[in-house]
């Protein structure tokens, strides 16, 4: 069967006759998964500071490392058959509202607006849009940002969350007078959040930022390691933080990302749009305070769910507690067309 899609999944294997499964795959990860053969996988945070304690392990490793720590995760669950929700201590919350993430969909001023109503009438209280345009395109790019976001404000009315991220556009390309501009045109339109508008290590830039500007400034899942989140959250850089488990080290580090923002009174909202179905255990695992809201990427996930038996998402603009065993995916033999087995 050839498959419309396509996706790299890494699955780990114990002799026990239990796996765990993880979105993503690569050399590096085939190279990093070697070391684990004759590892007790209930080790896994012995595991993770093995491969993080010489000096910038982190940066080459955070992916394939964040890749094999969900697996890992996914594998321990199982083998208690519990979902990694219950595992985390949860569920804490009976839902979590979502927001439509709209990546994929027509970034025009007028489709933009049909179908944030088309959202909002399925239930959801939050989208997101991505602007299409950086600093590169000058004042027609402007204008063209703001009346798109301005169309969707009209749209939904002046109670529904809008978040607007600048990631499609190469936000590297911006400048501080530029993202100033942005996210002061976007105070009257009431934007619940402003994301990634600056390159991700430009700390001291949104610093500068924060103080130029009232729109709540989100980013963060680009940074790699757990000092960068503090100095964030320490010089009250950002609003919202929003690490991806997939970079930032798998659920072993998300766990305590969430717990540091947490003690800043920061809300904790993952990067998910392809991690949704791992992100959302630790969501649901943590009160209110700490995960107020969850993405759903409403193109992206068909893709990333394909492979899997099942699909999972929101109801009514809300997600449901996921069930296990693991993370609660299982994936469809008749969709894989490679399997790639290491001795």
């Amino acid at each position: 069967m050839v498959s419309p899609y396509r996706q790299r999944l890494t699955e780990i294997e114990t002799d026990a006759g239990v796996s765990g499964i993880a979105i993503g795959g690569s050399p590096d990860v085939i190279a990093l998964g070697q070391q684990l053969i004759g590892e007790d996988p209930r080790r896994y945070e012995a595991i993770w500071h093995r491969f993080t304690s010489r000096p910038h392990s982190v940066d080459g490793r955070s992916r394939p490392l964040s890749t094999l720590d969900v697996a890992l995760w996914d594998l321990l669950a199982k083998a208690r058959y519990e979902s990694v929700c219950r595992m985390l201590g949860g569920p804490v919350q009976p839902s979590i509202r979502a927001y439509a993430a709209m990546l994929g969909f027509l970034p025009e001023p007028e489709a933009a607006a049909e179908r944030s109503r088309e959202r909002v009438a399925e239930g959801f209280t939050g989208v997101k849009w991505y602007l299409p345009y950086n600093e590169m395109a000058g004042p027609e790019g402007f204008r063209h940002n703001v009346d798109m976001i301005r169309a969707v404000r009209e749209a939904v009315g002046p109670d529904i969350d809008i978040m607007v991220d600048c990631i499609l556009s190469d936000s590297s390309q911006n400048s501080l007078q530029y993202v100033t501009k942005l996210a002061r045109a976007f105070e009257e339109l009431n934007v619940t959040w402003l994301e990634e508008p600056l390159r991700a290590e430009d700390l001291s830039i949104y610093a500068r930022l924060r103080t130029e500007t009232r729109t709540p400034i989100a980013f963060g899942e680009h940074l790699k390691h757990r000092e960068q989140f503090l100095r964030a959250l320490r010089d009250g850089i950002a609003c919202v933080i929003q690490p991806e488990m997939h970079v930032a080290g798998g659920m072993t580090e998300m766990r305590k990302l969430v717990v540091l923002a947490s003690s800043f009174g920061v809300p904790f909202v993952p990067h998910a749009n392809e991690s949704c179905r791992n992100s959302i255990h630790l969501s649901f695992a943590n009160p209110k305070r700490a995960c107020p809201i969850a993405e759903w990427g409403v193109k992206i996930n068909h893709n990333v769910q394909y492979f899997f038996k099942d699909f999972y998402q929101p109801v009514d603009g809300f997600f449901l507690p996921p069930q296990g065993p693991g993370f609660g995916y299982e994936v469809d033999p008749e969709k894989v067309e490679e399997r790639v087995d290491l001795a």
